[in-house]
């Protein structure tokens, strides 16, 4: 169990880390939504792939951050009858949801999508013949190697399969998200499976106390108010 525990310390770390660290891409999207409106609004120009890419970084918030909002208890639950149960019942939910719903779900997702990321992803050496050619957008005089870059950077995104719309992204990379996010899911899942066993024998505290996350938050916030009113309503009394 040590072990184990050991390794779920190392998937949450990990996790918890990815989730800070891409939740910064809502602010990019933001970003990218809000010029693509006002370029489009004053000049009258846009493209597809700006659209696109506001979808590409929705979609990896939502995919890659999703461990990381189990892993803090903030997930969807129905926490008006949640709250109803008593604590042994709510770990063998947890137990009940995370083997037979959670983790097979991932595990069918972790299979069904990495097929359809290879049929979309650029062959090894198509990529590999591209990359070679990097040092080649150096060849020429410097005022030509931003020019170099460019075209070198378009031949890279043009591999794989594409977007159906014109002026579009590459599709592989989205597809790719699919795949890493179910895995990302499919190992703070079983995380978070091995700690509510270790709860209920007694060898690690209840990381969440509460009955969710947002209504744990509730609870905590609420305790001190609780505590005064029933102190005023003792003196109260006294009197």
């Amino acid at each position: 169990m040590k072990l184990l525990l050991g390794l779920c310390r190392v998937v949450d770390a990990i996790n918890a880390r990815l989730g800070r660290s891409l939740s910064w891409l809502i602010l990019a999207a933001v970003l990218v939504s809000a010029v693509n409106a006002v370029v489009r609004k004053t000049l009258g120009v846009s493209a597809n792939a700006w659209l696109e890419l506001q979808w590409v970084l929705f979609g990896a918030v939502f995919l890659m951050c999703a461990p990381w909002t189990l892993l803090d208890n903030e997930h969807i639950r129905i926490d008006i009858v949640n709250t109803r149960f008593s604590r042994s019942v709510r770990n063998w939910i947890e137990i009940v949801g995370h083997a037979l719903f959670l983790l097979p779900l991932c595990l069918v997702m972790m299979v069904t999508s990495w097929p359809f990321f290879l049929k979309a992803a650029p062959s090894l050496d198509a990529v590999v013949g591209v990359l070679a050619r990097f040092p080649a957008a150096f060849a020429d005089a410097p005022g030509r190697w931003l020019p170099n870059l460019l075209a070198w950077w378009a031949q890279l995104i043009r591999l794989g399969e594409q977007s159906f719309n014109a002026g579009g992204l590459p599709q592989w990379p989205a597809k790719f998200l699919v795949f890493a996010g179910f895995t990302a899911l499919f190992a703070q899942g079983l995380s978070e499976l091995i700690k509510r066993i270790a709860v209920m024998l007694g060898r690690i505290p209840d990381p969440h106390g509460g009955p969710g996350g947002h209504l744990a938050s509730f609870e905590t916030d609420t305790q001190p108010a609780a505590a005064a009113a029933a102190a005023v309503a003792d003196q109260t009394e006294r009197r």
